[in-house]
């Protein structure tokens, strides 16, 4: 894997990442780990084993997803329940809308909303149910940061307890993630990666979330929020490998995989998005098409390979160098560079 290390360096000597951490699951464990560059184009804290990164949209899938198939191993809710059972003053368009068409993204909802202020404060769920549909419910996926929103919403209506408190006891504990956090105490983790520049304060975000909408909920939301360290992320990718520990049950995490979108035109599943496009996806072209995974707006990612049983987390903070950054053509590469030294070691 020393091409690998030589790739990812070569990126950070560029100035194309400030750095990365990147892990390898196989074979029941971290097979591969690589730290590089730094958590900030400052340059004087290395990315180490402890860094913290802001996962941003890998939260919908870490957070928000296993509290829900927790709920459904429970028969506390259903995929096919209406999401008006649980909120019955939400207007009647939207009274229909079920758990598993927010899970897909077929809900109609927007992807986000019209205007994104870091200093605003959000109106929940109020502001949901002002959202105009973009099409009927189930029949088109739109992406949608909303959604999942609602979905952590609901998992605070139905646990009664905070997102946050949920997946600690639920999820993060029992997996040994203990490095997984919303709201950091930087008095307490002191080596988190650097995201964008915030003009309202001068500085760049550190230990705040990057995304605005997470940042007016306090900090705290299904969509957005969660931050962690790669380590933590591949014990996350060894539960849905291997089920252990079992904290849930194989039936739900296969029903997840599932694909539910083939009449809506799209490839996801519950949270996830699915191996199954004909265009090369940020996993490259290395994985089985059973496989699944997610990206983040900062720069993370996470590929799960149930067919190969394994898993690479590639965790960077690539907003901080700007929105135009060039992650999205690299993250194929390094994992093709990856699947293909995983290849070789098989012969």
């Amino acid at each position: 894997m020393d091409d690998v290390k030589v790739l990812l360096q070569g990126w950070v000597d560029q100035g194309l990442l400030p750095g990365a951490a990147l892990r390898v699951v196989r074979e029941g464990r971290i097979w591969y780990a690589c730290d590089v560059g730094t958590t900030s184009s400052a340059g004087n804290q290395p990315v180490t084993p402890d860094t913290l990164f802001d996962l941003a949209s890998l939260t919908k899938v870490t957070a928000t997803l296993p509290a829900l198939l927790l709920l459904f191993q429970e028969g506390r809710v259903a995929p096919e329940d209406p999401i008006g059972t649980f909120f019955p003053d939400c207007p009647a368009d939207k009274q229909a809308i079920t758990i598993g068409q927010l899970l897909t993204h077929t809900s109609g909802l927007p992807a986000d909303l019209k205007e994104r202020r870091r200093d605003s404060k959000l109106s929940l769920p109020e502001l949901l149910y002002q959202q105009e549909l973009l099409a009927g419910p189930g029949t088109q996926v739109v992406y949608s940061d909303l959604g999942m929103i609602w979905l952590g919403l609901l998992v605070e209506r139905v646990t009664g307890e905070r997102l946050d408190a949920y997946v600690t006891r639920r999820i993060f504990t029992p997996l040994g993630m203990n490095h997984s956090l919303y709201c950091p105490n930087t008095s307490v983790f002191r080596n988190i990666s650097y995201t964008e520049y915030c003009y309202l304060t001068g500085k760049y975000i550190v230990g705040e979330v990057h995304d605005e909408k997470a940042y007016a909920m306090g900090g705290i939301a299904g969509h957005a929020g969660l931050f962690s360290t790669a380590d933590d992320v591949s014990r996350y990718a060894m539960s849905w490998l291997y089920g252990k520990p079992l904290i849930i049950a194989s039936e739900e995490r296969e029903r997840a995989v599932r694909w539910h979108t083939e009449r809506a035109s799209g490839s996801r599943g519950y949270g996830w998005e699915l191996n199954r496009s004909e265009t090369i996806l940020s996993c490259g072209s290395g994985f089985h098409p059973a496989s699944y995974g997610h990206t983040g707006f900062t720069g993370t990612s996470i590929w799960i390979d149930p067919v190969n049983e394994w898993a690479i987390i590639f965790l960077t903070n690539a907003v901080h160098l700007g929105r135009n950054h060039g992650l999205r053509q690299l993250r194929p590469v390094l994992h093709d560079a990856v699947t293909a030294q995983l290849q070789k070691s098989l012969t």
